[in-house]
């Protein structure tokens, strides 16, 4: 994730093989292939909405496209590169100790990669030009933006945004002084990134963490953010939407009006897009609402918009519903772990991390390897739960029967 972009190509024959379909293909031929293949019975909620999520999306997105064989054949390798990393990430995330194993494989490539993103910062030029082609860095109204080895500033910086909680919490545990070390680095290239979106969703989590002893309220919380919300939505003549991407946006050079604009795209095309999306043919927003800026297709700087754009609304709910049970699940190992609260608590923030993030940038390359990373410990945290229960039910029944 640090260090090779998820969506460069290797040509051999005609045929594209991407890095995360190589690497996907290769760690699942290792466990499958070792001495001891994986032991797992799959298919719990999460797994059910993941599996869901992406076949919605595959069948509208054939469904809606004009030049249907070629649809199938894109989408298709979409889906297998999605499952299959899943897949990676849910057979080695079985424990508390694979998954603190994997923050701290984290904390060192965060770590190695500041030379090279400081380096970036003040020269603005990307050291990584074998892989992208070019080693100049965007900038935008004379702030660089250093993006690293990812496709975009902001998804460098919202994956540093999501990256933190998980880091800072093997410090709260561990207080070991290189978790702190990459935790500041986390900070260092959310600035460099010189984004609003990864910064908002940095505070974010800011607040969760500072909310950790107060963590049994979350459920008030989340009832109190929702009720807020409304009030703000209809106490003002501009809508909520307005009110997140055109007011709060905390740099000039933001683009909250493009995302304030995208929504109302929406609105006003409900019809058009909420049953299959558009397919391949793709939203025409930009010709219709903001043909000033000459741009060449709808830039969806939104994921749940893209979402829905490209699968229709069903695989947008489905999709939510999936991060609202990614959440709740590590959330409720959070209230009930008693050694690994801050754990539990900074993964369920980090998890909270992306669904900020998705209002504002629509995920792609190599940070959809965390988001499922992230998906697969919810999985775990969920059945550890189902199996906790199942246990508490034995037990109050012998004790019933003694």
């Amino acid at each position: 994730m640090c260090f090779l972009p998820a969506d460069i190509p290797i040509t051999i024959g005609g045929l594209h093989f991407y890095a995360i379909r190589i690497i996907a293909i290769v760690s699942l031929g290792k466990l499958w292939l070792g001495s001891k293949p994986p032991k797992y019975k799959f298919f719990n909620l999460i797994d059910n909405l993941f599996i869901s999520y992406n076949l919605i999306g595959f069948i509208a997105y054939v469904i809606a496209s004009v030049n249907k064989s070629e649809a199938f054949i894109y989408t298709l390798g979409e889906t297998v590169d999605t499952i299959f990393v899943y897949l990676v990430f849910r057979y080695i995330l079985q424990s508390s100790e694979s998954i603190k194993l994997a923050i701290k494989t984290f904390c060192y490539c965060i770590i190695a990669l500041l030379p090279f993103v400081v380096f970036e910062y003040f020269t603005s030029n990307n050291l990584f030009p074998i892989l992208f082609g070019s080693s100049m860095t965007e900038i935008r109204d004379g702030e660089i933006r250093a993006a690293a080895t990812f496709s975009h500033a902001i998804l460098f910086g919202s994956f540093s945004a999501s990256v933190f909680p998980a880091l800072w919490s093997e410090y709260k545990t561990e207080k070991q002084i290189k978790y702190l070390l990459a935790s500041i680095c986390c900070v260092f290239y959310i600035i460099a990134c010189s984004s609003s979106s990864p910064i908002v969703a940095f505070a974010g989590v800011v607040s969760l963490l500072c909310l950790f002893k107060w963590k049994h309220h979350s459920k008030k919380l989340f009832f109190a953010v929702i009720l807020a919300t409304l009030f703000i939505h209809f106490a003002r003549d501009a809508p909520i939407w307005q009110f997140l991407y055109v007011r709060i946006p905390l740099k000039a050079s933001s683009t909250g009006w493009h995302r304030y604009l995208l929504v109302e795209a929406a609105l006003r095309e409900f019809s058009k897009w909420w049953l299959v999306g558009y397919g391949d043919m793709g939203a025409d927003w930009h010709i219709k609402y903001w043909p000033y800026a000459h741009a060449t297709f709808t830039d969806f700087t939104n994921h749940y918009l893209l979402l829905g754009a490209k699968g229709g609304v069903f695989a947008m709910a489905t999709f939510i519903a999936l991060c609202y049970k990614t959440v709740k699940a590590t959330g409720s190992l959070a209230l009930r772990s008693k050694n690994d609260q801050w754990l539990w608590w900074g993964l369920t923030t980090m998890m909270i991390s992306h669904c900020i993030s998705f209002l504002s940038v629509a995920y792609f390359g190599q940070i959809t390897m965390l988001l499922y990373f992230n998906i697969a410990i919810g999985s775990y945290a969920y059945s550890l739960l189902k199996q906790n229960q199942v246990n508490e039910a034995i037990q109050r029944n012998t004790s019933n029967y003694r």
